[in-house]
């Protein structure tokens, strides 16, 4: 059972749980996504691995067992830690909490609501995919209603950050020096997410209007995620350069991954509807240059983040269960975001180049490391919600000013 011990010191960013458990439903997916054949649409569906299932190898079947019971689990845990948010948002909204952070540093801390509302559209749609039968015979008309309900989120996160932005810069009320981190980098994490989904029915719909819409929404929120992600990030580089880095929010240097992943997918998704629907881009290109340099920029965000937070020691008081604040959940996103970019960077990149051959032994050994850090991450998240949701040992820290 979730906890309720902690009720006065919650905060949005506990919404970065149920976030990760959403975004782990995506690694498991990506099992199917690559690893059997799914003709006729560009997402494997309920008859796609039912019948892979029936006719495929031990092996096949195994992997599909494994694939579809992390989905579920996952899709339980991503439920049931949204609905606990949402009643503790709810209260806490009502005691009047939201008005104590109205302007500051804090107040973008409620970009991880939409954030995390959009990581439910996209598990509900998995869900419905895999599970549903014939639910791709009416998917052209389920793509408005997922268009509306991104952007419906896509609105309210705007509102948000406009709120926080036109307070703070009036009042004067954001604080520079608490800004030593890369906190500040969730509303561009929350626009990529909302991006990223709007943006898929243009990699799978064949109505023209569908891809067209689909693309100019996603441009309407990629841009600011874009904008937000680049600048915050230089001020908020520039800050922990003249402060130095706040060890109690050391897991936002890793913001910048997930960001990148989603920013990339969306990425692939326009070129894909600008090509094969719209016939306004080469259909032929490769991507693999486009993700390799996604790849390495994450890989340097990682060793950059690593090598901050093993000098100052966080990785052995996170295990330890000394640290007490919800922004330790933003540690899983990456993880996610890692694993989901390395295979595409391998199915996309290498395998579509003719650089790699598509279940040989060079193959599995590049996937390995998709898995395991996919398996870490899963982990980890599972210690984090026992250490500070289910069982807390001790009263967790509100994070107001610093996050």
């Amino acid at each position: 059972m979730l906890s309720d011990k902690h009720e006065s010191s919650w905060s949005p960013l506990y919404f970065l749980a149920a976030l990760g458990a959403g975004g782990m439903i995506v690694t498991f997916f990506m099992y199917l996504l690559f690893w059997i054949p799914h003709p006729g649409q560009p997402i494997p569906v309920y008859e796609d691995w039912v019948g892979v299932f029936l006719t495929g190898t031990t092996v096949d079947q195994v992997m599909i067992s494994i694939a579809l019971a992390g989905v579920v689990l996952f899709a339980v845990f991503h439920l049931l830690l949204l609905l606990w948010n949402l009643s503790h948002y709810s209260r806490w909204k009502a005691s009047g909490e939201m008005q104590k952070i109205a302007g500051t540093n804090a107040h973008t801390q409620l970009l991880a609501i939409p954030l995390t509302l959009a990581m439910s559209i996209n598990a509900a749609f998995i869900l419905g995919a895999l599970f549903v039968p014939g639910l791709w015979s009416y998917v052209e008309w389920l793509f408005p209603l997922a268009l509306s309900g991104f952007t419906i989120l896509g609105i309210w996160a705007m509102r948000m950050y406009l709120t926080f932005f036109s307070h703070s810069v009036s009042a004067n009320t954001f604080n520079k020096a608490a800004n030593n981190s890369l906190a500040q980098l969730l509303p561009g994490f929350a626009f990529a997410m909302i991006s990223v989904g709007l943006v898929a029915p243009a990699a799978m719909s064949h109505n023209t209007t569908t891809v067209a819409v689909s693309i100019f929404l996603a441009m309407l929120f990629l841009v600011p995620a874009l904008f937000i992600t680049l600048v915050k990030m230089v001020i908020g580089v520039g800050d922990m350069l003249e402060h130095g880095v706040n060890k109690t929010t050391l897991p936002t240097l890793w913001v910048g991954i997930p960001i990148l992943t989603t920013l990339s997918i969306a990425a692939l998704r326009i070129d894909h509807g600008l090509a094969h629907t719209l016939g306004l881009a080469d259909a032929n290109d490769n991507p693999l240059m486009f993700l390799s340099m996604v790849l390495a920029t994450q890989f340097f965000l990682i060793i950059l983040g690593y090598s901050v937070m093993k000098r100052m020691n966080y990785f052995r008081s996170l295990w330890n269960g000394e640290e007490k604040t919800p922004v330790i959940y933003a540690l899983i996103c990456p993880g996610v975001a890692l694993s989901v970019s390395l295979h595409f960077f391998i199915n996309k990149g290498l395998v579509a180049a003719g650089l790699l051959a598509k279940f040989g032994t060079a193959y599995w050994m590049f996937s390995a490391g998709a898995i395991v850090i996919q398996l870490l991450t899963a982990l980890v998240l599972f210690k984090l919600i026992r250490q500070l949701i289910i069982v807390p040992k001790a009263k967790t820290q509100p994070v107001l000013q610093t996050a």
